[in-house]
């Protein structure tokens, strides 16, 4: 599974992850928020995206984030959005 080594991104509008294997990958801070898949974003019964992706501000940037456990982080979000845990392995980009 990658790990990241680095993560960048508070106060800023876009993540920056830098991998085990020394790989960057940069996400957009709004395609994050956009990318969320927790409950409130995501039907956790059909997976139908709940989320409308007109409603997140351009602007959006990263309040906090934290480790959850060894696959993922969680990223708080200017808008308010703190429930989301982004897998390392969907976060990063294949090459």
């Amino acid at each position: 599974m990658p790990m990241p080594q680095e993560i960048v991104g508070l106060g800023q509008r876009e993540v920056r992850f830098v991998w085990d294997d020394g790989a960057i990958d940069v996400w957009g801070t709004r395609e994050l928020r956009i990318k969320c898949s927790c409950a409130l974003c995501q039907s956790e019964a059909t997976g139908e995206r709940l989320l409308d992706p007109a409603s997140v501000a351009e602007d959006l940037t990263v309040t906090d984030m934290s480790l959850m456990g060894n696959y993922g982080v969680g990223v708080h979000f200017s808008d308010g959005h703190t429930t989301g845990i982004f897998r390392f392995r969907e976060l990063r980009r294949a090459r």
